[in-house]
């Protein structure tokens, strides 16, 4: 004997016969779909990019920020040329009461007559006060820059004293000296086993190579050149070929590298806001 259960309720009650039980449950609930979650790909940063961020960067903290400009707090003259013989000049004629067959009977009081003509004549006359403005002395990017120096301050302390040091024009010496401890680190590794007195010029010509990467990049010349960086270090023109010129070019690239990484992290860290980019005369 076969029994054949379509239920959940497992067992019958009286023993079965002796043979096979099958025993068929409620059929398993099809399985839900993984949603995958696909995570949108951040797009690279590309130069594009890094010369926008680069004009907002010197925008927001070396640009004008277009406070409004008031037409002026001055009070606008008040003239009474359209009202002078429209009132008072009738106001004695105004104030003189008459009896029908026209006899002058009294007059009423001044100031009576001119609360009336107050309230029912139309004055022309010049703006005593200017019209209201916004009371707020703020530019429309000062929000803007506001942000943008904001995300500076986030973002690593190396980039951070180069971004302040090459574009926010920071006199201070922790800025200069960050940026320069920052490419020293990116070059030491290059320059290999040297003796101390190399060592040292090579790291005064990386001071040399920031201030020159400063330059080159907002004003497109260089600051210092090979003739008097020969004289700066005390070598020969040969020893200045053999030796400290390609030096120098690597200490310049990592400069600039450095640079592409600062912008390449602000534009990472501001991915997805708005701007407004203006010709700010920068």
């Amino acid at each position: 004997m076969e029994l054949l259960t379509l239920s959940s309720r497992g067992w019958p009650v009286a023993a079965p016969a002796p043979g096979p039980v099958y025993v068929l449950g409620e059929a398993p609930a099809p399985a839900k779909p993984v949603l995958l979650e696909v995570r949108r790909q951040v797009p690279a940063v590309t130069d594009h990019d890094r010369n926008i961020m680069r004009d907002l960067v010197l925008g927001a903290f070396l640009g004008p920020q277009h406070f409004r400009e008031d037409d002026g707090t001055y009070v606008a003259p008040y003239t009474t040329e359209t009202t002078r013989d429209a009132f008072p000049a009738h106001l004695e004629e105004l104030r003189e009461c008459r009896t029908p067959d026209g006899q002058l009977s009294g007059r009423l009081p001044a100031a009576y007559v001119a609360g009336l003509a107050k309230g029912t004549t139309r004055v022309i006359a010049s703006e005593t006060r200017p019209k209201k403005k916004s009371a707020v002395p703020l530019g429309p990017l000062a929000f803007q820059d506001a942000r943008i120096v904001r995300e500076v301050g986030r973002l690593a302390p190396e980039h951070q004293h180069w971004i302040r040091y090459a574009y926010a024009d920071s006199l201070a010496w922790d800025d200069e000296q960050g940026a320069v401890v920052a490419l020293w680190a990116r070059y030491e590794p290059e320059l290999g086993k040297v003796q101390a007195k190399t060592r040292k010029a090579a790291q005064g010509l990386a001071h040399l190579a920031v201030q020159n990467a400063k330059r080159f990049i907002n004003a497109g010349q260089d600051l210092h050149h090979p003739y008097r960086l020969r004289e700066l270090l005390g070598v020969t023109e040969s020893n200045w070929d053999k030796h400290w010129s390609p030096r120098w070019q690597s200490l310049k690239s990592a400069a600039f590298a450095m640079d592409r990484a600062a912008l390449g992290a602000l534009c990472k860290q501001l991915d997805g806001f708005r701007f407004v980019l203006l010709d700010r005369g920068l």
